[in-house]
């Protein structure tokens, strides 16, 4: 069997170049092989008639003959586009960094959610700023090793989970630079994700820090944030963006679409939110937040940082956390690493759902509850009720 792969191995060397028409393309796709076995496509631009196939065929030969010679990227790039230029009369497109990141946001808005786009940016702006002078420089002679110094940078001022995302976000970008022909590799491929260190993992609150939480946040928009984080089991994005027109007191439901899922969850009111609820100024308008100032701030920080920081204050107020002063994490953090900390807003989703548990909800009706997708769930082809939901929410107690 051994002898069998080593003889195809090397006839694999000698295997010339092919053509290719897809269905759904009107350019003739150069197949080829690469110096370590590989079989790739790429499309020569060149329309897939009859009287064009010498021309692409002599790109695809090129193609090959760059790979297995295993030339650069930038080597190849200019080897593909003055081939076309050559045969074809037209070289390959070129554009900037910058150029591509930005136009390719500004292309997906309308496909993607909110939360995706910002990411996108977040990666976008921290990547470009990285790579300064070079970030005007055409794309494709960006390397696997600058994203591979990039990303041990962000690691080592950020935390490696987040480094390992940012390049997840920046893969994005540049599958769709290739697939527009901007560069021939994808410079994240073959870099592995960091190692994560072992971390602290969030926890619930109790009750009695619960009551020293609302103790302190009294009279500000937190302490009914507090509130409907406890008995809705959301996250903070999705309830500092909460609008007046999700809240049905008729029907007693508040209705939230995830930020993060796009899902649809509608959380019945138990007595102690409703109480709360109708106690809150609800203004003329019908579509203002619930929390007007948090809303507004969710809004201009994209749902996240300086949500997170300001209760992060109001947590070291309380004792439970150290106060962070270092607030320009914006442009970017110190090198200590980030921890995972054991209490935050986050900790009364999980709060939520430990009370729920405590009072004898099914953990199905506790996930329906706090839209949290999970295998459980999936398996069970089952609708929770509204009904089922509201009975098992009149099971909390009020804090």
């Amino acid at each position: 069997m051994r002898a069998v792969c080593d003889a195809a191995r090397k006839l694999n060397l000698y295997l010339m170049a092919s053509l290719w028409k897809h269905p759904e393309s009107k350019y003739w796709v150069a197949c080829f092989t690469t110096a370590d076995g590989r079989q790739r496509k790429k499309s020569t631009k060149i329309e897939a008639k009859e009287k064009n196939r010498s021309a692409a065929q002599r790109i695809a030969d090129d193609l090959e003959g760059a790979h297995k010679k295993r030339l650069t990227s930038e080597q190849i790039f200019k080897l593909y586009s003055e081939t076309r230029r050559e045969v074809a009369g037209e070289s390959i497109p070129a554009t900037t960094v910058r150029e591509f990141f930005t136009g390719y946001l500004e292309r997906i808005k309308r496909e993607v959610s909110r939360a995706t786009i910002a990411a996108y940016k977040g990666a976008s702006t921290k990547f470009l700023a990285w790579l300064g002078d070079e970030a005007d420089a055409e794309i494709h002679r960006v390397s696997r090793q600058h994203i591979r110094r990039f990303r041990d940078k962000v690691a080592g001022e950020l935390h490696p989970n987040t480094a390992n995302q940012i390049v997840r976000f920046l893969r994005v970008f540049f599958n769709a630079a290739r697939a527009d022909g901007y560069v021939d590799t994808v410079p994240t491929e073959g870099l592995k994700s960091l190692k994560k260190p072992t971390e602290r993992t969030r926890r619930g609150f109790t009750v009695d820090e619960l009551r020293i939480v609302l103790k302190e946040s009294e009279g500000t928009e937190w302490a009914s944030m507090v509130k409907f984080g406890l008995y809705t089991g959301q996250r903070l994005g999705d309830l500092a963006r909460l609008r007046w027109t999700a809240v049905d007191l008729e029907e007693k439901e508040v209705r939230f679409t995830t930020a993060k899922t796009g899902t649809v969850v509608i959380v019945p009111m138990c007595k102690p939110l409703e109480d709360h609820i109708l106690s809150l100024p609800a203004g003329d308008k019908p579509d203002a937040y619930v929390h007007p100032e948090l809303g507004a701030l969710a809004e201009f920080s994209n749902g996240g940082p300086h949500l997170s920081r300001q209760f992060g204050d109001l947590l070291a107020r309380c004792g439970f956390r150290e106060l962070n002063t270092n607030h320009a994490k914006i442009e970017g953090r110190t090198s200590k690493l980030r921890a995972v900390k054991a209490l935050s807003f986050h900790s009364l989703r999980h709060s939520a759902v430990s009370m729920m548990k405590n009072a004898g909800i099914p953990a199905v009706v506790v996930q329906d509850i706090v839209g949290h997708a999970s295998e459980a769930v999936s398996q069970v082809y089952t609708k929770i009720e509204t009904e089922t939901k509201r009975t098992a929410l009149a099971k909390l107690p009020t804090i």
